[in-house]
């Protein structure tokens, strides 16, 4: 079988005799304990479903992995953006607050700031944006690796290593 098991046999004895040790502790005093264990396995076939789409030959499996590295890539460019606009959007923050701060100690309200130091509701929204666009990404990318595929995890990982960089 094309399989890998991460979890050992005597690390699943052990676990089981610790989980038991604790259910008769648990139930002397009163309280309740759940004690599971569920194997790791990685599936090193080109055989993977991921949302619906089955690969069955060799160029569908290799069109799930080029799908998976792009988007683990697309994420770190999403991230490497967010991260840019922050610095400036925070130095934006800072400009604004010291020119409300000379406004305050000159005691004018009548002098507004400069338009380019206010937050325009499109700056917002494109911050907005970029954060829910990163998030489904991530969660896409968490739920290609819940497949459990060697060949997806792996793509995923270099896809994440070289956008990176």
């Amino acid at each position: 079988e094309n399989t890998i098991t991460l979890m050992s046999q005597h690390a699943h004895y052990h676990h089981e005799t610790q989980g038991n040790e604790m259910m008769m502790r648990a139930a002397a005093t009163g309280s309740s304990v759940s004690s599971s264990s569920m194997p790791i396995n990685f599936d090193f076939s080109r055989n993977v479903t991921l949302f619906r789409f089955q690969s069955n030959t060799g160029f569908e499996y290799f069109c799930v992995l080029l799908f998976t590295f792009t988007l683990a890539y697309v994420q770190e460019y999403i991230a490497f953006v967010r991260k840019k606009e922050e610095v400036v959007f925070g130095a934006s923050v800072n400009a604004s607050n010291s020119a409300y701060e000379s406004l305050k100690d000159n005691n004018n309200t009548t002098n507004a700031l400069p338009k380019d130091q206010h937050y325009s509701n499109a700056r917002v929204l494109k911050h907005t944006a970029k954060y829910v666009a990163h998030a489904s990404v991530s969660y896409i990318l968490m739920l290609c690796v819940m497949s459990l595929n060697f060949g997806v995890f792996v793509s995923i990982l270099l896809g994440l290593g070289v956008g990176s960089f």
